[in-house]
């Protein structure tokens, strides 16, 4: 709020501009009730964002441990394909051979002497029409002057659609138009057709029915493959249905043991899928679900820290600025609480083998301090026995994943946690939309600071109206101070004439 420099003023003597440097400091200390309201509602809302995420992170971490760490498999390697596994597999075992890789499909043109001479018949436009399975026609409209095999392939590569055109050298030093299907199998089987222009469709036809045009240089071809002696036919090499939770990338043709002339004639050597299950991800997963848990607590603790007030003249201040922005927020309170409950609780009805986290080896863990240390407030964080958490996984690991997962419509830990989850992060993917409660303290937090902002700028225009009047008076005072100046001088410049004369 700056003062606008003021000139041109009389001979008083007066330092207006200090003055009303002065006055201003004096009346902007009316804005600091308001301007610390400012900077702790500011705090408020930075401490919920880092509450939400903290909490967020912890639950997509049981997200995970659901959806794929109790699942957890190993697959080792293999020659002809290459798998990996996700949601859904199970251990097993299977006898798997790759009997053909699926190809593109691919077409080329009759030679021709060059690649830059027109092939159409002189009309001023034609149409060619290329399908690719049974897909969408796609249209490319071809001008008298682009009917050469550059300007074709450049016209139909600018539609970037699903085949790619390329012109290559032949024999004699001729060019042709080479069209490859972005799409392997059966489903990308090309064709193509020119309308208003014979000419051009006796070089780029190609389909049922066509007698001149295009020839096949590579059948589209589909994937076959043998799980457990069962043929499996697919467009694509890349197979994710053939047995849920694995997905297939097929490399190479398995060896062939017997050549009976054709694919499914030949006989094949078939290698193992070996399908394990792997502890080693969910205690993993377990061990960062007690990294975020801990995380949670320190940021919760971090944000709501209380500190000793201050002492100021002998007395204490009213409240320490180093407190937690969140430091006695009921909502975070509550939180917190319930989140330690349902993690140090008890789940004897769902497991006998391991009724708590306890069990497992993930106790509680409560600091000690030192007569005088200061606390840091972080209470109640979990520290895991390795050892016993990986001997629970490898003995009974249904029973770990009911304690986690539930079991028989009953709750587990995730299912209770997910309460709270919704409680406070809300749910905007459920019908109703549910609100949690840090979206609801938040949009408090900032309806308030609104009405904040609305009376500090009130008072800085009272404030300039004040300044604006005090300017204003200062500049008749120091006029009529030079009036009075200028008046005494004239008395004494007469006295003084008087007494000499």
């Amino acid at each position: 709020m700056a003062i606008a420099p003021i000139s041109g003023l009389g001979g008083s003597g007066l330092d207006i501009q200090q003055l009303l440097g002065q006055l201003e400091a004096a009346e902007s200390k009316k804005l600091n009730p308001y301007l610390q309201k400012q900077n702790s509602y500011s705090g408020q809302l930075s401490a919920w964002s880092k509450i939400s995420s903290s909490l967020d992170a912890l639950k997509t971490n049981l997200g995970k441990l659901q959806d794929e760490g109790f699942n957890g498999v190993s697959i080792g390697d293999n020659k002809a394909f290459k798998a990996t596994a996700g949601k859904g597999a199970i251990p097993n075992s299977y006898s798997v051979a790759v009997a053909q890789l699926a190809k593109s499909h691919k077409i080329g043109s009759a030679a021709q002497d060059t690649n830059d001479a027109q092939l159409g018949d002189g009309s001023d436009t034609r149409t060619l029409k290329i399908t690719v399975g049974e897909g969408q026609p796609m249209e490319v409209t071809l001008k008298n002057d682009e009917t050469s095999l550059v300007q074709i392939a450049k016209k139909i590569n600018a539609q970037n659609g699903d085949v790619n055109a390329t012109v290559m050298a032949a024999e004699g030093g001729k060019f042709k138009l080479v069209v490859t299907s972005k799409k392997t199998g059966s489903e990308g089987e090309i064709k193509m057709e020119v309308s208003g222009d014979d000419t051009l469709a006796g070089v780029l036809d190609y389909g049922p029915g066509k007698t001149s045009g295009m020839e096949e240089m590579t059948k589209a071809l589909n994937a076959k493959m043998y799980i457990d002696g069962e043929l499996v036919e697919r467009s694509s090499n890349t197979i994710t249905d053939a047995i849920e939770g694995i997905t297939f990338e097929l490399r190479e043709v398995s060896e062939i043991t017997k050549d009976g002339g054709e694919v499914e004639k030949n006989e094949y050597k078939p290698e193992t899928l070996a399908v394990t299950a792997d502890t080693s991800k969910v205690k993993s997963m377990i061990e960062e679900f007690v990294k975020q848990y801990n995380a949670f607590l320190s940021t919760a603790s971090s944000v709501s820290v209380y500190k000793e007030p201050t002492k100021n003249d002998g007395e204490l201040a009213q409240q320490n600025p180093n407190n937690g922005a969140l430091f006695g927020d009921g909502t975070l309170r509550r939180l917190s609480s319930q989140l330690k409950s349902t993690a140090v609780g008890s789940y004897s009805d769902i497991s006998k083998v391991f009724p708590s986290l306890g069990s497992l080896g993930i106790s509680v863990k409560f600091d000690e301090f030192k007569a005088g240390q200061e606390s840091t407030g972080t209470m109640g964080t979990l520290t895991i026995d390795s050892k016993k958490l990986e001997e629970a996984l490898k003995n009974n690991p249904k029973e770990v994943e009911a304690l986690f997962l539930g079991k028989d419509g009953a709750e587990g830990l995730k299912g209770k946690m997910d309460g709270l989850f919704k409680t406070y992060l809300g749910d905007n993917e459920g019908y109703p939309k549910v609100e949690g409660a840090i979206a609801t303290a938040k949009k408090g937090i900032e309806a308030q600071d609104k009405r904040n902002e609305k009376q500090i700028s009130r008072i800085e225009d009272l404030i300039k109206q004040s300044l604006a009047r005090s300017q204003k008076e200062f500049i008749r005072l120091d006029k009529a101070m030079t009036e009075m100046n200028n008046m005494s001088t004239q008395l004494q410049s007469a006295l003084l004439g008087m007494m000499n004369s």
